[in-house]
Formats: structure tokens, sequence, C-alpha cells
């Protein structure tokens, strides 16, 4: 089979999310099925069967946050130095510019699902595959966005094989890089939010070992304990309220009307 064509592969998958399509593909934290058309996004939400206190989370990189996001002088340096000199993944949940043209190209409803209190969450350094893609649709300010491929409650996935048959039905394309890197933590990504004047832990996953030493040991921020996998399965520390255009479309789908 040989080194995978990683430029073709995202090429290939920006082609059928352009035509409104609906594609699973590899992040180092798990498998992510993602989109960018809002009726793509509508089918995904109902068939993971998740709540309306869930987020859309849009799949960025390191770049994207960059050009998005605004931190404060001391956030931007942990964050440097988690993406750049640990080169590990992280969530970040930080307040953005909305007058940026990739935010402004994400419809009202959608948007709704993305922000949380005037915050949005990117995915950074999840690995070459999503660095590709999202290279390809940030110059096009296309909005990136969709959650692990799984169905709500079931853990994250590290190979196709895993992934749930209701979900794989309906994407149009599945890029296929076996076994993922972070496979061995059993969660998907650490969420930290920046948003504050603190740093807050809304999901404890990969790597947050790490994350936790370096920020006691180099800025002297206490983060929670993790309470592990039997006490905290997916890591959640924090939920969030339910958001209306979510809950109608649940209604929507509950009642047979679903789009």
């Amino acid at each position: 089979m040989g080194r995978p064509d990683v430029q073709a592969d995202a090429r290939r998958v920006l082609e059928v999310l352009k035509r409104g399509g609906i594609a699973i593909c590899p992040a180092d934290v798990g498998y992510a099925v993602m989109a960018t058309n809002v009726k793509s996004l509508e089918k995904i939400f109902p068939m993971k069967q998740r709540g309306a206190h869930k987020r859309h989370a849009g799949i960025g990189s390191y770049a994207i946050h960059r050009a998005v996001h605004v931190v404060d002088p001391l956030h931007r340096e942990i964050i440097d130095h988690l993406a750049l000199d640990l080169e590990i993944p992280v969530g970040v949940i930080a307040r953005y510019d909305h007058e940026h043209p990739m935010v402004k190209n994400i419809d009202p409803d959608t948007l709704q699902a993305v922000d949380v209190n005037g915050s949005l969450s990117l995915l950074v350094n999840t690995g070459a595959f999503q660095d590709a893609l999202t290279s390809l649709t940030f110059a096009e300010n296309i909005p990136l966005l969709g959650s692990s491929a799984k169905l709500s409650g079931t853990g994250t996935k590290y190979r196709v094989d895993d992934i749930n048959k209701e979900l794989l039905a309906i994407a149009d394309i599945v890029i296929d890089y076996g076994l993922l890197k972070w496979w061995v933590h059993g969660r998907s990504s650490t969420l930290l939010d920046f948003s504050g004047p603190s740093v807050d832990v809304i999901r404890i996953g990969a790597c947050y070992d790490v994350m936790r030493d370096v920020l006691k040991r180099r800025w002297n921020i206490e983060l929670p304990p993790d309470p592990g996998m039997e006490s905290s399965r997916f890591g959640h520390m924090r939920n969030l309220d339910p958001v209306e255009a979510l809950q109608k479309l649940i209604q929507a789908e509950a009642n047979g009307n679903g789009k």
C-alpha cells in the first residue's frame, strides 16, 4: 500500500465537502465526522443521538487558531508551548473575531450551535491530515465543523472498523489511516477554555497529564486531577446549556419531520 498521499486525500475530501457531502476522516485523537454544509450538519447531529447541550466543534489548525481566536498574552504563551513546543493536540476554546471571513460564512443557526458565551472551540494540532485539509478549507474561508465519529456514549473510535455502521452509512467519503496516534488515552481531545481570566478544563482527554504537569511547573496554574476512566469515562468536567436551534432539530426528528 505504501505511504498515504495526505495532500491528495485532503483534496478529495474537500471536493466532497464543497458539494455538501459528509466526510469521516482521521485525526490523531480519533476519527471525526465533518461537514461544511448546514444541511449535512443537521443530518449528522441526530444520527449521532447527541443532546441539545452538545456543540459543533471547529475542525481547526494552529494557523486558524491564530487568525480567529482572541487571547491574552499569557494564554497565547501557554497555547504556543502546548501546540508548538510540545506538539500535542489541544482543543482551544477562546473569544474570537466575529468579523473574520471564515466566521461570517457560518450561518446563524450553526453559529449558535458552535458559540459558547462568545467563545469558539477549535481543535489544534491533530495530525498531518487535519492540517492538510484545514489549510485547503481556510484558504477559501470555508468553516469546517464536526465532532467525533461515534454515536453519543459509545467512546472515541480509533479505527474505521470500530465506527458505528449508522455513521458510516451517511458518509460520502471515508479516509482510513488505520489505528490512530493517541489511541492509548481512550478519550478524545482535551478541551481547555481560555475565554476568561483563568484556564478552565472543559474536558479531560488526550495528553492531559502532560498539560497538567507543564501548566503547574511553568506557570503555577493548577488544573484539576483526572478522576480516572472509571469515574469519568469521557472526561467531561462541565455541561453546557442546551442550544435552541439544536432543540428544534431534535424535536423535528422525534416528530418524524427531520430534514
